[in-house]
């Protein structure tokens, strides 16, 4: 099974641009694997062959998989030497395809290596803290409730929360709402998601407070607990990081990009009705 699946991995790898710099890497042929007439595979052609398979490959470990991985390279390198045999090497199209690739690597090489030294995590961290320092905040509140139907019932719940009672037992016992059945628990919360008389009187409270009079809505009579108050509005930085890395990365990249194009000599062409015309 596994072996079928490096045969068809490594058809489409073959296929593709990874395989132009997959054989030929003399800054580590140390470890010597095999010779295909006179040509060599490494252990560093395994391993780069190896991170080029599908991610759901990659669960198998590279010691389970590098002898059928290197069965394919020798295919591979049999194949390519064949290809060279008949003169694919030196056809146009097929030159320029290993042009453009060399260009393509050789980018994403050269702009690794400087994003790395450019956004490091020390910067990510940096601007997330100055991001969130300039971000709106906003109180929250967590609090309970118990929810009845009139004013004297609401009255005689303080009276016994005065007098010891046990607030989430009461709520439990007596609320109407349907936080009840959680002690009426209701959460944190913003001013705006609940109806504005209640809102006023839970942010007058102080944490650990309980109301001392009874507010009305038009879901009933209300007695509130104040257990928290905590200030919102800044996401956590392992869900920010990708996109603040991911923004300083671009910038990094554009930066670098005007840099060069300052000192270029640039020619642009643009193809007209009558052919080519140079862009001034």
């Amino acid at each position: 099974m596994i072996r079928n699946i490096i045969f068809v991995c490594a058809f489409l790898i073959f296929s593709s641009s990874l395989n132009a710099q997959s054989i030929s890497n003399t800054a580590e042929r140390a470890i010597v694997l095999a010779k295909v007439n006179g040509e060599v595979i490494t252990q560093a052609d395994i391993d780069l062959f190896y991170q080029a398979l599908p991610d759901q490959i990659k669960q198998i470990p590279i010691e389970q998989v590098q002898n059928q991985i290197l069965d394919r390279l020798i295919d591979q390198q049999l194949i390519s030497g064949e290809a060279k045999k008949a003169g694919f090497d030196k056809r146009p199209d097929i030159m320029r395809k290993l042009a453009y690739e060399k260009i393509k690597i050789l980018n994403e090489s050269y702009l690794a290596n400087v994003l790395e030294k450019e956004v490091t995590p020390e910067r990510v961290l940096e601007t997330y803290n100055r991001s969130i320092a300039l971000e709106e905040k906003r109180e929250e509140v967590k609090a309970r409730h118990i929810l009845v139907k009139t004013e004297a019932e609401a009255l005689d719940i303080i009276k016994a929360l005065k007098s010891g009672a046990d607030f989430i037992s009461l709520a439990k016992e007596r609320s109407t709402g349907p936080s009840g059945k959680n002690g009426g628990d209701l959460g944190f919360f913003t001013a705006d998601q609940m109806v504005p008389p209640f809102s006023k009187a839970a942010y007058a409270l102080r944490k650990g407070e309980t109301s001392d009079k009874p507010v009305q809505t038009q879901f009933g009579w209300h007695v509130i607990k104040v257990e928290d108050k905590r200030l919102a509005g800044a996401r956590p930085f392992e869900e920010l990081e990708p996109l603040i890395r991911e923004q300083l990365e671009t910038k990094a990249y554009e930066k670098i990009v005007q840099q060069f194009r300052k000192t270029a000599k640039i020619e642009k062409m643009n193809l007209g009705t009558s052919g080519f015309k140079r862009v001034q």
